[in-house]
């Protein structure tokens, strides 16, 4: 099962983690891990790509795991990241309607203290 946890301080989504295998197909291609890795790929390029933002992206392939973290975005972008975030997060509860055996999305909410 791929478990994604998706981080939020002060109503803005402020990263994500990814961990574990879809499990979906053992016979061929796996399709909901093809669809999560791309979209993935497509949610951390438009954060550090299009909105340069400082995101950090640890990646542990031995074990399955993705972990990011916005670091420093300029205010007119913190929305724009957030929302990209946001809408990552509502594609794969869609998808975890319709593979409630393969993934898991949970938001947790942390405390995050803004510096002046």
């Amino acid at each position: 099962m791929i478990k994604a946890e998706f981080y939020k301080a002060d109503n803005v989504y402020t990263g994500f983690s990814l961990s574990g295998h879809a499990m979906f197909s053992l016979d061929g291609p796996d399709v909901l891990c093809a669809a999560v890795s791309g979209m993935t790929n497509l949610v951390i390029n438009t954060i550090t790509e299009v909105f340069k933002a400082d995101f950090a992206v640890v990646i542990d392939g031995d074990n399955a795991v993705i972990d990011t973290n916005v670091e420093k975005v300029s205010m007119s972008a913190e929305l724009a990241v957030s929302g990209v975030i946001e809408g990552f997060m509502l594609q794969l509860t869609d998808l975890q309607e319709q593979y409630p055996d393969n993934l898991e999305v949970v938001v947790q909410q942390k405390n995050i203290t803004k510096g002046n």
